[in-house]
């Protein structure tokens, strides 16, 4: 059951499309056990619902495919079936399942399916303001975070360094910003 969030900053009723463009979806993990690598899709959509004044659901989706880092024999690797597998798993889903009034925010939970695994997943949620674009449209944003376990997904490959470290850490902290329109 999903239930609207008490925000301070009364939302316009509708659906609100995400806005690609001026959105990003990032990830950081540690690696080496000594520095945070981070990450990142450039395709992918999402659905804000907005019910008396309040955000009352969430629905995204990420092409696996569009990873963005630096080196392409990165983002290869990432692509194959030690991750992500996107030529067997070319999309991750998310959907809300409640939302719950948290700080300044919300607490926004919901399933994420990465690989074909479906996991609850909890993200923090800040609304970062409301307004008008030039072209007249009517625009929100939020930001959010959360963790996961890479390992819960089926993306176990690591490789042991020798000194108690291991190549990459198995938590995954999620980072995304995102605008978007009232249709």
């Amino acid at each position: 059951m999903t239930t609207s969030t008490q925000q301070a900053t009364r939302l316009a009723t509708g659906t609100w499309e995400i806005d690609p463009v001026h959105s990003n979806i990032g990830f950081e993990v540690k690696h080496l056990g000594i520095s945070v690598f981070r990450g990142g899709f450039a395709r992918f959509a999402g659905r804000i619902e907005v019910a008396d004044g309040a955000v009352s659901a969430v629905e995204g989706t990420i092409d696996p495919d569009s990873i963005d880092v630096t080196d392409e024999t990165l983002a290869g690797h990432l692509r194959s079936p030690d991750f992500f597998d996107v030529d067997d798993h070319p999309e991750i889903e998310f959907a809300s399942t409640a939302i719950e009034p948290a700080g300044e925010g919300f607490r926004l939970l919901g399933d994420l399916t990465i690989r074909g695994i479906t996991r609850p997943v909890e993200l923090e949620v800040k609304l970062e303001g409301a307004g008008v674009g030039p072209d007249g449209s009517e625009r929100i944003a939020f930001s959010a975070e959360g963790v996961i376990d890479r390992n819960d997904y089926g993306m176990t490959w690591n490789a042991d360094l020798g000194n108690g470290n291991t190549a990459l850490g198995g938590e995954v902290r999620l980072v995304l910003a995102a605008e978007a329109v009232r249709k």
